[in-house]
């Protein structure tokens, strides 16, 4: 039975911009999965029409709750360029570059899948955004390594000093410290996980990998749960 708790706790997810986005992009990969799916089983030419053109239309949908994201790429990288360490201070610029950029090219590609506006160079537009993207993912991922390196590192250094100072397991700001790095550990694998996923996405469209809308399908699945999951314990901690 499903409880009071439980509505406020979606209507919180819902409630969000990014819950929403993420729960239609959902549904995107799903149909674009679902039509491949139907075409390999020899559906009939309607059935697979219908869900390839649901992909289109949530696809479409969504651009709309994207369309000032690059605003806020260009925010976030101005405040990365104060990071201090070069190597997180560099890909993090280079991240929300590519991302910005990459929203900034999605806009022309709305316009020109709702008839607005239609540039005579959308092919090339298409894919400048896509390889924006890669190099946001790209760098996302770099950044990603580079963090469980130095997490390596604090960890070991953790070690020594509970050793050095035969401090008791039950020590409560070492123990606190402990669990902190392990969140950090694992908000950072799960991240590396995610961007390894969606590399395939944009890859796949530019003809660098090739994989079919099956695979791309489940690829997106897989990284909409992930990311309305920690939307999710974001709306609801």
């Amino acid at each position: 039975m499903v409880t009071h708790q439980q509505v406020d706790a979606v209507n919180r997810f819902l409630h969000t911009t990014y819950g929403r986005e993420r729960t239609c992009r959902l549904i995107q990969y799903f149909a674009r999965f679902y039509a491949f799916y139907l075409t390999r089983q020899g559906a009939s030419l309607a059935t697979i029409e219908r869900w390839s053109e649901l992909k289109q239309h949530v696809g479409n949908a969504r651009k709309f709750f994207r369309l000032l994201k690059p605003i806020e790429f260009a925010q976030s990288g101005i405040k990365a360029l104060n990071t201090g360490d070069e190597v997180l201070r560099i890909t993090g610029v280079l991240k929300q570059l590519g991302m910005g950029l990459y929203y900034s090219a999605e806009v022309l590609v709305l316009t020109n899948a709702i008839h607005f506006y239609q540039p005579k160079n959308i092919k090339q537009i298409t894919d400048f955004g896509q390889k924006c993207w890669l190099v946001g993912i790209t760098a996302s991922f770099l950044s990603g390594l580079y963090k469980l390196k130095l997490l390596s590192v604090r960890h070991h250094m953790l070690v020594k000093e509970r050793t050095y100072r035969n401090i008791e397991k039950d020590d409560a700001e070492l123990s606190k410290r402990e669990v902190a790095l392990k969140k950090e550990h694992y908000a950072t694998s799960y991240q590396l996980i995610q961007d390894a996923l969606d590399f395939t996405i944009p890859s796949s469209a530019l003809g660098w990998l090739p994989l079919d809308d099956g695979i791309v399908g489940i690829a997106g699945i897989i990284t909409s749960l992930m990311c309305m999951n920690t939307q999710w314990v974001k709306s609801n901690p």
